[in-house]
């Protein structure tokens, strides 16, 4: 009987939503603050605590679908910065102009990308 709650805890501990994990994090921070009697500390822990219990209210894959987002948006700057090293590569095979060209294109691409993902994060 031991083992089984033994293993349903793991199992509770691996499907926890992202949500669960920030409360637990923060949960946790806010005893050590209690421990160090930073009151300061624990005040901003508790507003922050308030306000991830708010959106995981609204949305319980609230934090799953921002991770999920930034991870695909990192795939796309990682498959960009791919396609500068091999752009980096053929540069002896082009003029000047094409390369910075193309490389300049990619790296406006690459930073939108990146900007798309704070848009969108800050908009979840």
């Amino acid at each position: 009987m031991k083992k089984i709650w033994i293993l349903i805890s793991i199992c509770g501990v691996i499907f926890a939503s992202e949500c669960d994990k920030k409360i637990d994090r923060i949960n946790k921070e806010i005893e050590f603050a209690k421990i160090h009697n930073d009151n300061a500390r624990k005040l901003s822990l508790e507003l922050a605590l308030k306000e991830v219990q708010n959106d995981c209210s609204k949305d319980p894959l609230f934090y799953d679908k921002k991770l999920e987002a930034k991870k695909l948006k990192e795939q796309e700057i990682e498959k960009i910065e791919k396609e500068l090293d091999v752009l980096n590569e053929k540069k002896d095979y082009m003029s000047k102009v094409e390369y910075k060209a193309k490389k300049k294109a990619l790296k406006e691409q690459k930073d939108k990308i990146k900007k798309e993902i704070e848009e969108y994060i800050d908009n979840l």
